[in-house]
């Protein structure tokens, strides 16, 4: 029987904390990536599949859908920058914002505005982003530029314009396991109709920050900062304070189970190992951040007694085998979360024949209550001793 170690609590991601953006408020039309025309989303660069939106450069921005074939590179969450779930919905923009000796071109996003905007008035200008997981550097140039012409450039250089929004970039926005609010006041110079969202500093400019690989993700990383974009919002404001980056809090399911409480140090390494167990918000397949201590407790353990051998058993929860009956990549899943960890303790320095992986469905439930709690539970993977 599994030893109890620790108290139990529940853990809520702020890439799950999305609610639906209020479209009547936002001057943005589609501001989170909903509308789009996904049977014809089958290759990078489609930005303009969704409606209202573009790229002002001969280089596109990128769309993500759960709606696109695997094969795609375009799918979500697992894609060709990483493994990401929507903020809202199930669809979200992408941009390469920055990229080493500027290998890469850039891309930005472009669209239209519903109104004007009226000179000297107030605006909220909001986006959430979050860092792809293949890119090795973060940046803090991320931003907002607004005007009242669109912007038709025929070849994929770097737009160099005095961004608008945020006012002071001195964040590197390298967080790749939740979404984190870009936001500013901006009071019109008047006729502004167009937004665009990116990098507009140049090269060398371009306050950027190394930034390590998720745990468990085997991809090799690429020398650029590539972002994922979800809903973007602009909407007329009276007081500069109904204006803020806080992240939303009221989603229900996207929770991890996490574990606070310290593990007993009488305890010898096996028992220890045996008695560990890590979860997963919903669709995620490579350790969460909130899972690190337990994991740097787990390889100091398997590093005491080289004998200990054991056996990660990747589970998914009711919602995630429902799901997999239309989307064939999450088949795997309960297999890919045990691999993914198997692939952490490798790099970490455990010898990959002390470990063996088995995948699981949902039909060994830690919990059967069929609750958002219960449910976060089960998106785990168990380590038995073997």
């Amino acid at each position: 029987m599994r030893i109890l170690i620790c108290t139990l609590a529940l853990i809520g991601i702020t890439a799950s904390y999305a609610q639906q953006i209020d479209s009547t408020r936002s001057w943005v039309v589609n501001g989170d990536f909903e509308k789009v025309e996904t049977k014809k989303l089958k290759r990078p660069g489609a930005i303009e599949l969704a409606a209202g939106w573009s790229s002002p450069t001969e280089k596109k921005a990128d769309l993500f859908s759960e709606m696109a074939p695997k094969e795609s590179n375009v799918s979500a969450p697992k894609n060709l920058a990483g493994d990401q779930m929507a903020l809202s919905g199930s669809n979200y923009a992408g941009i390469r914002a920055w990229s080493y000796q500027n290998q890469e071109p850039r891309t930005y996003l472009q669209t239209q505005m519903k109104q004007r905007m009226k000179k000297d008035s107030l605006y909220c200008v909001r986006f959430y982003v979050t860092l792809g997981d293949l890119s090795k550097y973060g940046v803090a140039e991320l931003g907002v530029w607004l005007g009242n012409q669109k912007v038709v450039k025929s070849d994929d250089a770097s737009l160099t314009y005095n961004i608008s929004v945020p006012a002071a970039r001195e964040k590197v926005h390298k967080d790749m396991s939740s979404w984190q609010g870009v936001c500013g006041v901006y009071q019109a110079k008047g006729s502004e109709h167009y937004l665009i969202i990116g990098n507009f500093a140049a090269t060398e400019k371009t306050l950027n920050e190394k930034v390590k690989r998720p745990r468990g993700e085997s991809r090799m990383q690429v020398n650029s900062a590539y972002y994922y974009i979800d809903n973007v919002e602009v909407y007329p404001i009276k007081d500069r304070g109904a204006c803020t980056c806080e992240q939303l809090k009221d989603a229900e399911s996207e929770f991890i189970f996490g574990r606070k409480g310290a593990v007993n140090p009488s305890l010898k390494p096996a028992q220890r190992v045996d008695a560990q167990v890590f979860y997963y918000k919903r669709f995620q397949r490579v350790m969460d951040p909130s899972m690190d201590s337990w994991f740097n407790e787990l390889v100091t353990d398997l590093k005491a007694d080289p004998t200990i051998k054991v056996r990660l058993t990747g589970h998914i929860d009711v919602t995630e085998m429902d799901r997999a009956r239309v989307r064939p990549d999450l088949t795997e899943l309960g297999k890919e979360r045990a691999e993914a960890l198997r692939d952490a303790l490798v790099e970490a320095g455990v010898d990959a024949g002390r470990i063996t992986v088995v995948g699981k469905g949902a039909d060994e439930p830690a919990d059967a209550s069929g609750t958002d709690v219960g449910m976060s539970k089960n998106r785990r993977v168990e380590i038995d001793l073997n």
